[in-house]
């Protein structure tokens, strides 16, 4: 689940604090508001616990509480 992590969607440039994730998208609350990206096709840098992981989009598209990083 990544909601409450820091965020960044490399292919574009779009950073914050996920809010919502469903099985196709990612919520994220930026400083421009809040922008709804799609898991397929993007690859996300997550930052859990100081330490920055990489996330394919397409690994993801499942509902939240069926993966776990």
């Amino acid at each position: 689940m990544l909601i409450g992590f820091e965020v960044k969607v490399l292919e574009s440039n779009v950073g914050g604090i996920v809010i919502d994730e469903t099985r196709n998208t990612v919520s994220i609350k930026t400083d421009k508001g809040v922008k709804r990206v799609i898991k397929d096709g993007n690859r996300f840098i997550v930052n859990m616990n100081n330490k920055e992981v990489k996330v394919i989009g397409n690994d993801i598209k499942m509902r939240p509480w069926e993966y776990a990083l």
